[in-house]
């Protein structure tokens, strides 16, 4: 009897521990993260009776967490790219936004403006057609403005929200940090499994990939060790925490914030191996769109100051003055970083537009006084015409210069994706020190740099975003305007003109106009190898705007399709680890019905032993 009643005994127990966990998964089927568990009641050690063996009832000998590692990694890559999608388009509809808002204005302005051109030249002499020449220009300036204004909001707003997201992730790293300590205390112990701990640890890491890409590595003891997704970098390793410290960029004056860490004692710049989460999604977001905007919109900007200046240079105003500046050209210098060793500061690294350095002597730059114009009205024009092919040649991008002390140059990379720039031929594109160079398009002089920068000091130079700052109308009076052409007298009697010493053609003469009117249809942007345009200056605004409505499709595209996949993660997910109310319910009637039948056998044996006292006394 002794061995019945132990073996109601042990069921009773069973089943009660097995309600008790039951209970458990229904009132946590509302608990995000929560695995549903199972009480895994196993038979007893039989023990011998005579020449056999008699059963020992049973026992809980776990409580077993319904989980799938693999499917928690999968999910948590997936939340990474679903959340790195939505804060490209959230980022991306903003910028759009501006864009569209502004777009109207921006070919309202260029148009009126190229229109103002058009009236001039029907009427040269006309004091009202220069005035309205000039505030047309200047709405262009103040609209060019207001839309500058609002992009470097952005960026700042996002310097904003990139720190922000460093934090939370520091935050997530020492909730699991904390939970590591819990666990691998409760393993130390022995005996059940911290089934709580453990889907509160995987739901700090679920939540982690929210902000970023990672990839975890589960330890002997329990830890879970976390780097980032391609296995590089330390993020919570043997339990210690590598921050991610949000910082300015090394070059400090380029109003950016970057993402750095503390490996082994040395500062690393991390940014560009942040991939996904919302983090992932701003440094994409802040790269592919925000400074790629900047740069195109930029290069119109310097496309149409340059060209209409050099236009503008060969004609006369109304005082028989050589035509200077309609806007201001560009002219800047490099930007240094702050870890270079050397002396260079970047300020003797100039650049400019300067299409026809070292073919003339000083170079032809359009200023008004006569004794600074060619020598003859041909070279005159070849410089013209060098200036429209060297506008061809702008690329929509930044450049960093990386000093090479080997062969005393400065190779050209790409900023923003740091490839080398590379020449028609394939090779990449290096400037030697003290020398002047036009690469795609621009003027770099380096002829100030007379001490050499220290073995891969780099600087960065970002001509299409710095004229979105300097773009400005230039003339002040209307007098100024220079509406008339060459001079068509023939003082050789050869026919030609081109031979001519520059000289200012008659007081209403409307050549010089008229040909800066004409640039509005000149395709003088984005250039084949042939030197050939492709897009006019208005039609170069456009394809910014294109490319921003590309990025947000590709955003929303990628977006929807990565919440697809994440849903189906979260259903198998569900599926298996899921809480099932029914299932739930049918088990607390299957192990309530064990219960009633295990204490009713404990009832038996008691009332079986009874008996056997009452015989006994009689």
């Amino acid at each position: 009897m002794a061995d019945m009643l132990s073996i109601g005994t042990a069921a009773t127990s069973s089943f009660k521990r097995a309600l008790d966990v039951t209970s458990q998964n229904v009132a946590n089927v509302a608990t995000e993260g929560y695995s549903r568990q199972r009480a895994e009641i196993v038979s007893n050690t039989p023990g011998s009776v005579g020449l056999g063996f008699m059963g020992g009832g049973s026992r809980v000998a776990t409580i077993e967490r319904i989980h799938a590692d693999y499917l928690q990694s999968q999910l948590a890559n997936s939340q990474s790219l679903v959340e790195r999608y939505d804060t490209q388009v959230q980022l991306a509809n903003q910028v759009e936004g501006i864009i569209a808002s502004n777009d109207q204005g921006i070919q309202e302005f260029l148009q009126r403006y190229f229109d103002s051109l058009q009236n001039l030249s029907d009427n040269p002499t006309s004091d009202t057609s220069r005035q309205m020449l000039i505030d047309e220009g200047n709405n262009l300036q103040s609209h060019i403005g207001n839309l500058t204004a609002v992009l470097d909001d952005t960026q700042y707003q996002l310097n904003a929200q990139m720190s922000g997201l460093a934090e939370e992730i520091n935050s997530r790293l020492e909730t699991i940090q904390a939970v590591n300590v819990q666990v691998e205390r409760a393993n130390r112990l022995g005996g059940q499994a911290p089934n709580e701990l453990l889907d509160r640890r995987d739901q700090a890491v679920l939540e982690l990939s929210q902000y970023m890409d990672i990839k975890t590595f589960q330890q002997e003891s329990g830890r879970v060790d976390i780097h980032t997704a391609n296995g590089k970098l330390p993020l919570l390793s043997d339990n210690t925490i590598t921050r991610l410290e949000p910082d300015r960029s090394p070059y400090g004056d380029d109003n950016r914030t970057e993402i750095y860490m503390n490996i082994g004692g040395q500062r690393q710049l991390v940014s560009g191996q942040i991939t996904g989460g919302q983090l992932g999604g701003a440094l994409d977001f802040r790269d592919n769109l925000l400074e790629k905007a900047k740069n195109d919109l930029g290069l119109t900007l310097n496309g149409l100051t340059a060209s209409m200046n050099w236009q503008h240079y060969q004609g006369y105003d109304i005082n028989g003055n050589a035509g200077g500046d309609l806007f201001a050209p560009l002219s800047m210098d490099a930007i240094n970083n702050t870890n270079n060793t050397g002396v260079e500061t970047g300020t003797n690294i100039l650049v400019s537009f300067n299409p026809n350095a070292g073919v003339s002597e000083p170079p032809y730059d359009g200023a008004t006084a006569l004794s600074s114009q060619p020598a003859t009205y041909g070279d005159k024009e070849n410089y013209l015409q060098n200036a429209f092919t060297e506008v061809g040649r702008f690329e929509s991008r930044s450049y960093e210069l990386r000093y090479n002390q080997a062969t005393d140059e400065f190779d050209f990379f790409d900023f923003n994706t740091q490839s080398p720039v590379l020449d028609n031929a394939g090779a990449q594109v290096s400037l030697l020190r003290g020398t002047v160079g036009n690469i795609e398009g621009m003027s770099f002089d380096l002829t100030g740099v007379t001490t050499a920068p220290s073995d891969r000091d780099s600087f960065l130079v970002k001509p299409h975003q710095a004229i979105l700052s300097q773009f400005g109308q230039q003339l002040s009076t209307t007098e100024q305007v220079a509406t008339r052409g060459q001079s068509p007298i023939d003082a050789n009697n050869d026919g030609l003109i081109t031979d001519e010493t520059p000289a200012a053609a008659a007081v209403g003469d409307n050549v010089n106009i008229a040909n800066l009117s004409g640039l509005q249809s000149a395709k003088l942007l984005l250039a084949d190898s042939s030197d050939v345009g492709s897009e006019t200056l208005l039609g170069g605004y456009s394809k910014m705007a294109t490319n921003v409505g590309m990025y947000v499709r590709g955003s929303e595209i990628q977006f929807t399709a990565q919440t697809s996949v994440f849903q189906q993660m979260t259903d198998q997910r569900d599926s298996i680890s899921g809480v099932s109310l029914d299932e739930e319910a049918a088990n607390l009637m299957k192990y309530q019905q064990a219960y009633e039948a295990a204490a009713q056998i404990i009832a038996t044996s008691q009332t079986l032993f009874q008996t056997i006292l009452d015989v006994v006394r009689r």
